[in-house]
């Protein structure tokens, strides 16, 4: 008896589990707090698949790592240390604004309406699965022969440092003829022309080589 009661928790703690991942927390608690339901329901737009080639010549890229010039810029990042690396000042393209975490959730599905492809979809639904509060606030580069970088940045705190939390890269548009895949084991993306700028869609990392070696 003690045995099989056990077993029973467990298999209810499971299901638990399953259902807070998958979003449906009402069907096992009864009743989910708004911001939970906000942050944890399913995106209400369709989205189409990445085409990388496509993307990579003309379309707006979400990457998880930056290299510049051999430099790394990491989620997590200051304004300060992005235009120390990128070699260009930052300008504001919205200032410090507070959020509570439902409105950060609808926020992001805004963006989402903007890229309504699986890429972003799969960056976005993280973010909203983190539930953030507190301060945001955008800033972009604009890269020279490049493109433009947009930087969005949190801080739980008016008083806190912020943090990079999104990067989107669009660059310069070429045709999708002029991107070309590097032969190997992994899926690197190479554009046409200086810089020379690359995308290992395996690890998500977009790198920039503008000077000579």
């Amino acid at each position: 008896m003690r045995k099989n009661h056990r077993q029973r928790l467990a298999l209810g703690s499971g299901l638990l589990a399953l259902a807070l991942v998958f979003g449906q927390p009402s069907l096992v608690l009864g009743q989910a707090s708004s911001s939970s339901e906000a942050c944890r329901r399913d995106y209400p737009i369709p989205t189409q698949s990445v085409n990388y080639e496509r993307a990579f010549a003309s379309e707006t890229l979400a990457p998880d790592r930056l290299s510049v010039n051999q430099r790394t810029l990491r989620l997590g990042a200051t304004e300060k240390h992005l235009n120390a690396v990128l070699g260009v000042t930052s300008t504001v393209v919205e200032d410090w604004k507070p959020r509570t975490a439902p409105q950060q959730c609808e926020y992001l599905l805004e963006l989402l309406r903007e890229h309504p492809n699986s890429m972003h979809l799969y960056k976005l639904k993280k973010l909203q699965l983190a539930m953030m509060s507190g301060m945001f606030r955008i800033s972009e580069w604009q890269l020279s022969g490049i493109g433009r970088l947009r930087v969005f940045f949190h801080k739980s705190a008016a008083a806190n440092a912020e943090a990079s939390y999104l990067y989107y890269l669009t660059l310069s548009p070429i045709s999708a003829g002029q991107v070309a895949r590097s032969r190997g084991p992994t899926y690197v993306l190479t554009r046409e022309g200086i810089p020379i700028v690359k995308w290992d869609v395996s690890t998500n990392v977009i790198s920039v080589t503008t000077q000579s070696r």
